[in-house]
């Protein structure tokens, strides 16, 4: 199976034969007058954190139009609601695992808890396990790596089909082991307590309303949110080149509504290079930096269809050489 390899020069870019002007840079080589703004994003705004009561309260509300209005367009159109719902929450819980939603630490653990639970995430195990994928982004030791993490028996074209379809079902269950084996002996403990928690409260939903309405309400909706996130987790990280900030993951612009649900996730280039910014700020530090982002070719798409778009191309070939996939904007541009 092909791996991921560090950019070394200008020719490691996807397509690209002949790539021209083409910069090599880091964080370290932004303009000065960039890192007060920086800086200035940095600031928490704990107003945002209401959006998990949005969350909450918008499912309960299309969980009460599809009890009593059973026309089946309805139920169609509120299952879809939740699952974007059920989507968005644990990416209020991936800020708690950068303490990005409240200073308190009690408080931004189970704001956390309480985000991640529609999605049977823990967030002390997701904080474990996450903090390595930062660390160590597109390299062998990367837990999120597709690349990297396959085995070598699965061609490199079925692990990525793979992801984009099953992809959570498999991370759900990382998540939990792997969180668990990485955490240490007072995070364990509390990786312990919050799925035996998370178990009680499902445990008690199935126990106290019909079998029926659990399911309608929260498992069918589950598989919505679910398959969104396999697209973008396979966007986040999928055809990208490990070594470089710049190069080890990949913006997708989307719409607001898109961006609102995703907690702005879809700016990941962006997160990565600034994990300590707050999603709010996101786009604010996509428009400071996107001057810069030509230069390197960064993969920023301007949509989720143009990526998939992109993706099917590729693999539809049968073989996904070990460069980073980057839109046709870019190519166009950059490429010879």
């Amino acid at each position: 199976m092909e791996t991921a390899r560090a950019v070394s020069n200008s020719n490691d870019i996807y397509f690209c034969d002949d790539p021209r002007g083409i910069e090599l840079i880091t964080r370290k080589d932004l303009p000065k007058q960039f890192w007060n703004e920086i800086r200035n994003l940095q600031q928490l705004d704990t107003r945002w954190n209401w959006r998990i009561l949005f969350f909450y309260s918008l499912w309960g509300l299309c969980g009460f139009l599809m009890l009593n209005f059973p026309h089946w367009g309805v139920q169609i159109c509120c299952t879809l609601v939740i699952g974007f719902c059920i989507y968005g929450a644990p990416g209020m819980m991936h800020e708690s695992s950068h303490s990005l939603l409240s200073k308190n630490a009690s408080v931004n653990r189970w704001l956390g808890f309480i985000s991640g639970l529609p999605g049977l995430v823990s967030i002390s195990a997701y904080r474990s396990i996450h903090s390595y994928h930062h660390a160590h982004t597109r390299s062998a030791s990367d837990p999120d790596s597709i690349e990297d993490s396959a085995p070598r028996s699965v061609p490199l074209v079925v692990a990525y089909f793979i992801v984009l379809f099953f992809g959570i079902y498999v991370y759900i269950v990382t998540v939990a082991v792997n969180g668990y084996k990485k955490a240490s002996h007072e995070m364990r403990s509390q990786i312990l307590f919050e799925y035996g928690l998370m178990a009680a409260i499902i445990t008690g939903a199935f126990a106290a309303l019909p079998a029926r309405v659990v399911e309608e309400l929260w498992v069918y909706p589950l598989l919505v949110a679910a398959q969104l996130t396999n697209v973008r987790g396979l966007a986040e990280h999928g055809m990208t080149t490990g070594g470089n900030p710049f190069t080890d993951t990949r913006t997708v612009i989307s719409n607001k509504v898109v961006a609102f649900f995703m907690c702005n996730l879809n700016y990941h280039l962006e997160h990565h290079l600034f994990p300590g910014i707050p999603c709010y700020n996101l786009p604010k530090l996509h428009d400071l930096l996107k001057s810069t982002y030509p230069k390197v070719a960064a993969s920023v798409y301007r949509s989720y269809t143009a990526f998939l778009i992109d993706f099917v191309r590729v693999v539809s070939k049968g073989v996904v050489p070990n460069f980073r996939l980057i839109p046709n904007h870019i190519r166009e541009e950059y490429c010879g």
